[in-house]
């Protein structure tokens, strides 16, 4: 197993998290954090699934843990997750992250059905205040490609990358056709320093507008409004009648 060392530990963010802020905490701040007596012998944890096991728990309880789900000690779960997060490699890390956000996700919609991510319906608009998951909604639903700077992960350096969306996934992985490289990639969005529509976002609103403006002029103009004929008033008109009195009115 890797020393433990510097290492980004994942959390999950978008609809759950802001599901959870809007929930009121169950441990109040300052609460006193759990304590466990000393154990006669150290646990290894010696097969890559024990590992999994592990880190998948102690991400559930991280991210429980930021909104106040739990009075689970700060430090050695950064430490254990750390070091079992470490251990696996960046295709293993997004499986370990995908599957927590599910089974939070699950929770969610379980305990509260109106609630699902299914939410997350096809975008038709998008601006330049968009969200990254806005803009990649948008993309799938339209089959639209997109610009996007991306720190690479082993160099973190800025590359330019044209795509095109397939996927995304625990709102945190986009899976997409990557045309530098030829080939499908997994981009992690933390990663993206800006994502737009394939030539900027004047380019896209000139074609947004000639859209519109084709829209317009392909829809059938109505026909003008017949004149209204003078309604012919009887001869004889008779108001102890009452049909003939509903008629004049």
């Amino acid at each position: 197993m890797p020393k433990d060392g510097p290492f980004s530990i994942p959390t999950i963010r978008g609809r759950i998290a802001e599901k959870l802020d809007k929930a009121s905490a169950r441990v109040d701040e300052g609460e006193e954090e759990m304590e466990f007596p000393p154990s006669p012998a150290e646990v290894a944890l010696r097969t890559s699934e024990e590992r999994g096991v592990v880190a998948l728990a102690c991400l559930i309880l991280e991210n429980l843990r930021e909104h106040g789900g739990t009075r689970a000690p700060k430090r050695p779960l950064e430490t254990v997750l750390r070091k079992t997060l470490a251990s696996f490699g960046p295709k293993e890390v997004m499986d370990i992250e995908v599957e927590a956000y599910e089974i939070l996700l699950w929770l969610g919609s379980t305990i509260d059905p109106e609630w699902s991510q299914q939410s997350s319906s096809d975008v038709d608009q998008i601006g330049e205040n968009s969200s990254y998951d806005e803009l990649i909604r948008w993309a799938i639903g339209g089959n639209h490609d997109l610009e996007m700077d991306y720190y690479s992960r082993g160099r973190g350096e800025l590359t330019h990358r044209r795509v095109t969306p397939i996927s995304l996934d625990a709102e945190t992985y986009l899976h997409a056709y990557c045309h530098l490289r030829r080939d499908e990639r997994v981009f992690r969005i933390s990663r993206i320093a800006d994502l737009r529509p394939m030539g900027g976002w004047s380019k896209h609103r000139r074609r947004q507008g000639a859209e519109t403006k084709a829209k317009t002029q392909a829809e059938p103009k109505p026909k003008p409004a017949e004149a209204s004929k003078p309604t012919q008033k009887p001869d004889d008109s008779n108001d102890d009648n009452p049909q003939m009195s509903l008629l004049d009115g």
